[in-house]
């Protein structure tokens, strides 16, 4: 994790990050009309571009989806509490996956890695989904305007059908250049020799382990204590039932939501 700090010493990641979130910007932007949950959520097919960018600029787009979301949430009107936590979920959304992609695949170009690869790419898919309904989830349910059960499916479901039918594509059309170019985040900072350090790797396996293990956790209990606590279903059912949230939402989740922040640190 100490690459998100050190980058803004470099220039080329700085304009990277201006890049990144510009990008999530533009393609947000259009569709900021298709709501989903007033206030909350949209139809994302720009839920795709923070993975690209993220294989691409790493660090860069942690930080440029993060910003990219807020800056898009004030343009289309939707800005409020809940952008807070939209900016920690979104920020992970853009860190989780070269960073889990580099622990256990290095620097392979990942849409010419075979079928290990693109198993770990759909583990990462998923993941990196579950990770953000499950904070912006957990932050609006916390806020008590609308139960997790009504945002969190919502979120990450939206955000894996866009990001596998587009992340993909846009990869194959995109690595390949971005690496002849010299762009990729670690042509940039040159980290390949400390990651290759045994101890740093045993580090990074077992924060990769505990993402993964802490997305489906919180998820998975979000969702069955916001439906069993409000009685309200899940998705659209749990929005239209007008409920609210529960702290059993938020102690129940909190176990995996700090397995994921600990994690994301290891890596």
């Amino acid at each position: 994790m100490r690459e998100l700090f050190s980058m803004w010493q470099n220039t080329r990641m700085i304009v990277l990050t201006a890049i990144s979130a510009s990008a999530y910007v533009a393609v947000l932007l259009p569709f900021k009309g298709f709501v989903i949950i007033p206030g909350l959520t949209e139809v994302r097919p720009g839920a795709a571009i923070p993975i690209v960018l993220s294989f691409l600029f790493g660090p860069a787009a942690a930080w440029g989806t993060g910003f990219g979301n807020i800056i898009a949430d004030a343009l289309g009107g939707m800005l409020g509490p809940g952008s807070f936590f939209g900016f920690i979920g979104n920020f992970f959304y853009g860190y989780l996956p070269y960073a889990l992609w580099r622990t256990f695949m290095g620097d392979n170009n990942p849409v010419q890695s075979g079928m290990k690869g693109w198993l770990l790419f759909g583990i990462i898919l998923i993941t990196s989904c579950l990770v953000i309904g499950s904070i912006i989830g957990w932050g609006v349910d916390l806020l008590r305007l609308v139960p997790f059960g009504a945002l969190g499916p919502i979120i990450a479901v939206n955000n894996f059908i866009a990001s596998a039918a587009i992340s993909t594509v846009l990869l194959a059309l995109l690595y390949g250049r971005v690496h002849m170019w010299g762009l990729l985040y670690f042509q940039i900072l040159g980290e390949r020799n400390a990651k290759s350090m045994p101890f740093v790797r045993k580090a990074a396996r077992i924060g990769a382990i505990l993402c993964i293990a802490g997305a489906f956790i919180a998820f998975i209990a979000g969702t069955m204590i916001s439906c069993k606590s409000l009685g309200a279903g899940y998705g659209t059912a749990a929005f239209a039932s007008d409920a609210k949230g529960t702290m059993a939402v938020a102690g129940g989740m909190a176990p995996g939501l700090l397995l994921i922040l600990l994690g994301a640190i290891l890596l």
